[in-house]
């Protein structure tokens, strides 16, 4: 993986305004249930952090799922940011960006920020596994991986899951769906995370990086989410029990 200079800055988080409220879209794969808040591709947009900040205290979601692309190059000010949404009152899982700085792979969190790359953290009957970054491109981007690391890495992650509910948090989507598409219609997603897929049947993958793939498709029965990047005010509302229920909603 590639490292590249961390530029420092540092800003205070504030609440603003608040956020829509989503119509769920049902998207069946079959308790109780675990109510998710998820957000990607921040990229260090201070006025989206403060519009999350206000959508997770008007939600009060279980938990917060963050996919990546926090901060560019930073990773001291992603972890401030990551607090500051944890402080709103739920904890929060994330896993680094391909353009997140290379120092936030290696941090496994706080008591109320869990890093899930490359590990397994369980909430109620769900099981999160993740993996950050992205397939090594054209554009060498601070953290990348080949498809081989990244398979090495989901199977890592699997050491500590036991059964039941699995939930991949992935900043770079499986290959070969509507939610790895770029604008001229090529898929760069990952053929890693598409094996995981294919093998595991987790219930639902959450992901964003490919800014223009928001939305929703499946893998066989597995249900796979692009958020869409939270500094365009996009974010996601999720239910999970025996089936997942997905909700695309934007920032007021």
């Amino acid at each position: 993986m590639r490292a590249v200079a961390a530029a420092k800055h540092s800003d205070n988080m504030v609440t603003s305004k608040t956020a829509s409220m989503p119509k769920l879209q049902r998207v069946s794969s079959g308790g109780s249930t675990v109510n998710i808040l998820a957000l990607t591709d921040f990229h260090g947009n201070l006025e989206a952090f403060r519009r999350a900040q206000q959508t997770i205290a008007n939600e009060k979601p279980d938990l917060v799922l963050v996919a990546g692309d926090i901060v560019n190059h930073d990773a001291e000010r992603a972890k401030r940011f990551l607090a500051d949404l944890a402080g709103v009152g739920s904890p929060v899982y994330f896993v680094p960006g391909n353009m997140d700085g290379v120092d936030l792979i290696a941090w496994s969190g706080t008591e109320h920020v869990r890093g899930i790359h490359g590990r397994c953290e369980t909430w109620q009957n769900v099981a999160f596994v993740g993996l950050g970054g992205s397939p090594r491109g054209a554009f060498s981007t601070p953290i990348e991986y080949s498809e081989e690391d990244g398979a090495e890495v989901l199977e890592r992650a699997l050491t500590n899951y036991h059964g039941g509910n699995l939930i991949l948090v992935s900043h770079c989507p499986p290959r070969e769906t509507k939610t790895d598409q770029v604008m001229f219609g090529e898929h760069i997603g990952s053929r890693s995370v598409r094996k995981f897929v294919e093998k595991m049947k987790p219930l639902l993958v959450v992901s964003g990086h490919v800014h223009e793939a928001k939305g929703v498709d499946r893998i066989g029965s597995t249900v796979i989410l692009n958020i869409g990047p939270a500094k365009n005010s996009n974010y996601a509302i999720i239910n999970v029990n025996k089936s997942v229920d997905v909700a695309l909603a934007k920032f007021k």
